[in-house]
């Protein structure tokens, strides 16, 4: 089995830290969740996303100078962030180690609508690795001081208990990390659209404690491998559009099948919520 430490990426086929952002803030515990301002493209094929589409992404960087992204994230609330337990075990009694950047696209550039913030806390899944490496890969940050909301900075919605995403749904992942195995995380943010495919699934290593996603083993009608996480992608959403038109965040991202190619894995944030819900409040 592999696993990148340090994170999953999309394979395209093509005191405190922080900034003020946007248009002022909305911290409203009632501000509506995972609405997206901004249409999203919808092919299949591995993309560049359009600034502001994914408004609930957040930027995992480490302390230092260079501010090195590697992994993902999701706003729970302006005070709490969802990722991969495997992107903070290492540095779980140190989060002081972990800056959070949301409302970016380009992560390389100074951009208004960014706001920055300093993990205060960490909190990993006590199951997490129990009974095999996929399992409970999920951890909150919470951070020292909270987001501000605002059309660039919104908190995600939360699928409902026990409900899974029906198999053949087309869903949204997106994130900072590598574009080729091996490959550099590109600075702008990159978007695919795969289905959700059943498990057990040899894809996803025929595991049941995961929502797989992937297009197949084979490559598209092109030559090109078809678009997948990879390193840097870690801890961050797998999204689905509802009928009212919201975004429901349905995973976390923890595993991809090898060297970044046909399937991914994503921790279900339904089977966590009862979790969740133990430390972060107004969910």
């Amino acid at each position: 089995m592999f696993r990148f430490m340090v994170g999953l990426a999309l394979i395209a086929s093509a005191s405190a830290w922080w900034s003020s952002g946007g248009n002022g803030g909305d911290n409203n515990a009632n501000a509506k969740c995972g609405i997206s301002k901004v249409a999203q493209s919808r092919i299949v094929n591995g993309v560049e996303a359009k600034a502001g589409a994914w408004p609930w992404i957040v930027s995992l960087q480490s302390s230092g100078g260079s501010r090195t992204h590697f992994c993902g994230g999701t706003i729970l609330t302006p005070n709490w962030i969802l990722t991969a337990s495997h992107c903070v075990e290492r540095n779980k009694n140190n989060p002081g180690y972990f800056h959070v950047v949301a409302g970016a696209h380009d992560k390389s550039r100074q951009e208004s609508s960014k706001q920055k913030a300093v993990g205060k806390r960490v909190i990993m899944h006590p199951n997490y690795g129990q009974g095999g490496a996929l399992n409970a890969d999920v951890a909150l940050i919470e951070l020292r001081t909270p987001l501000r909301l605002n059309d660039r900075v919104v908190k995600a919605c939360m699928p409902q208990q026990g409900v899974y995403p029906k198999v053949g749904k087309n869903c949204y992942i997106a994130g900072w990390g590598t574009t080729t195995h091996p490959g550099n995380s590109p600075n702008r943010l990159q978007q695919a659209k795969l289905p959700v495919v059943g498990t057990p699934h040899r894809g996803c290593h025929n595991n049941r404690e995961v929502v797989c996603v992937g297009l197949g083993f084979g490559k598209q009608s092109d030559g090109k491998q078809h678009p997948n996480a990879c390193r840097g992608d870690s801890g961050g959403p797998l999204m689905c559009q509802q009928s009212n038109g919201s975004w429901t965040v349905e995973g976390v991202a923890s595993y991809v099948y090898t060297y970044c190619k046909y399937y991914t894995a994503y921790a279900p944030v339904n089977k966590y919520l009862p979790w969740i819900k133990q430390y972060v409040p107004n969910l």
